[in-house]
């Protein structure tokens, strides 16, 4: 038991390769000198047309994509030529918008480098694949073919030497890495202003709270006033003093000649260097 599981992952190795050598194996094809000269006709007529032109073309194609996919369903029945159109809408389309996209890496155009030949799928579409010389990057075009000999699918890429894959994947890689350390800084930054957004909160809770406090506080209550002073009360005179003043009063009425009632003695003071006194 413990031989066969020692054995399963050289054995699922062994079945992957050859699962991908059977899905990357070259067939041979009758007829691969149509396809080798198809491919070299459109490539030819891509490098001879004004890239200017090939932008138009591709604009109005786009503008008018549904008109174009009817016509070339139908071109076999228009004017009765029978000549049926070599690709599908959306392939002819797919072909001028990759030429144009790649145009800038590829340069001036060589020659045929190399025919790489046709594989076919499950479904019995040959793809035939064929490597054209540019003077700064040789081009792939791979033109995949339905059962009725229509181009469906078209590729056409640069290819890339080793090290400039390897620079490329690199740089990919720095941008990816640059872009995911300057998020974390600006969610670590965020994060970091949370206190401070918390502690204007409490300032301005405690603010209101103060305000309030200071609302619900009573008016201060004035002193009362002072009250008015009351009149000392006049002091009754001692018996002595009122006997005083009422033989003063009936000397006085005698000396005038009058009655002792119309008038009233209020206050005796004495005078210094009285007469009396010194007697």
């Amino acid at each position: 038991m413990k031989r066969n599981l020692k054995k399963l992952p050289a054995l699922l190795l062994l079945t992957g390769i050859l699962v991908l050598t059977g899905c990357s194996s070259r067939v041979h094809v009758e007829n691969e000198a149509d396809y080798q000269a198809r491919s070299d006709q459109y490539v030819l007529t891509l490098v001879n047309t004004d890239t200017a032109a090939l932008e138009a073309e591709l604009e109005n194609l786009e503008s008018h994509y549904d008109d174009f996919e009817q016509q070339v369903e139908l071109y076999p029945y228009i004017g009765g030529t029978g000549q049926k159109f070599d690709f599908t809408a959306d392939a002819y389309v797919s072909m001028l918008t990759s030429y144009l996209d790649n145009l800038d890496d590829l340069g001036a155009y060589v020659g045929v480098k190399e025919y790489e030949g046709a594989t076919e799928d499950s479904d019995g579409n040959i793809t035939y694949s064929t490597v054209y010389e540019f003077e700064d990057h040789d081009m792939r075009m791979s033109l995949e073919y339905n059962s009725d000999n229509v181009v469906t699918t078209v590729t056409l890429d640069p290819v890339y030497s080793t090290g400039e894959i390897a620079e490329k994947a690199a740089l990919n890689t720095l941008i990816g890495m640059g872009s995911v350390f300057v998020v974390l800084i600006i969610l670590c930054f965020l994060i970091s202003c949370f206190k401070y957004i918390h502690m204007a909160e409490e300032k301005a809770g405690k603010s209101k709270k103060s305000g309030e406090e200071k609302a619900a506080e009573p008016a201060p209550v004035s002193a009362p006033a002072a009250p008015a002073p009351v009149p000392a009360a006049p002091v009754p005179a001692p018996a002595e003093d009122r006997q005083l003043v009422a033989v003063i009063t009936a000397a006085v009425a005698a000396a005038m000649g009058t009655s002792s009632d119309g008038f009233v003695v209020r206050s005796i003071r004495r005078r210094s260097g009285n007469k009396w006194k010194k007697s």
